[in-house]
């Protein structure tokens, strides 16, 4: 639960910012609260990266193999049909995990770039498959893969049904992909990937 919290510290931080008035809402500020939340955003995954590099079970310290970029693929595959299976059904607006990103980013803009695309994924990856996978069940598959899964569509909202569905199928994927290959640098590379691609879809 506390690292739970710290994760989420530098999208809590600039919340502040989005409930100011629009006139309040000046350029200086917006730079002066945009760069404090990277730099605080690469701080945190960079304590969060040296405590799982400390804390992390011979089990997943496997090397990143040809073979494991077959793997990322096959994910990756897998989370594209997900999205486009559940995309149509879910709501447009009403989801709080959603709205408070799109708020953020309308607010700090460029600045929420880096967190969406790269420190975002690398954070979550750490806490929801090598901190998780490696503390809880290590050595039952199935539990400590469901409650990776759980625990990701969980956070990320659930007052959408299909959202939470979707979000927990992409975070089973991501466990897979994590307990097959062994290497935390794969359910980040294809975490980054999944949001790269929605970020296209996007633009």
């Amino acid at each position: 639960m506390i690292l739970i919290i710290i994760q989420q510290i530098p999208l809590m931080f600039v919340s502040g910012l989005t409930l100011l008035p629009k006139a309040q809402q000046t350029t200086h500020l917006i730079l002066l609260f945009g760069w404090l939340f990277l730099i605080v955003t690469i701080g945190i995954t960079a304590g969060m990266w040296h405590f799982y590099q400390k804390s992390k079970t011979i089990r997943y310290g496997q090397p990143f193999t040809k073979q494991t970029w077959w793997t990322i693929l096959l994910g990756f595959i897998a989370m594209i049909l997900i999205n486009n299976a559940t995309l149509p059904f879910m709501r447009t607006t009403g989801n709080v995990n959603v709205d408070a990103i799109t708020s953020v980013f309308e607010t700090i803009g460029i600045f929420m770039l880096p967190y969406t695309l790269f420190l975002g994924p690398i954070m979550e990856e750490l806490l929801y498959r090598g901190f998780l996978m490696n503390w809880f069940f290590p050595s039952s598959p199935v539990i400590t893969i469901g409650l990776s899964a759980f625990l990701f569509g969980l956070v990320h909202g659930t007052t959408d049904p299909i959202y939470f569905i979707s979000k927990a199928l992409l975070g089973l994927i991501l466990a897979i992909v994590y307990y097959h290959t062994r290497n935390i640098k794969s359910s980040i590379a294809l975490h980054m990937l999944n949001n790269i691609s929605a970020g296209l879809t996007i633009f």
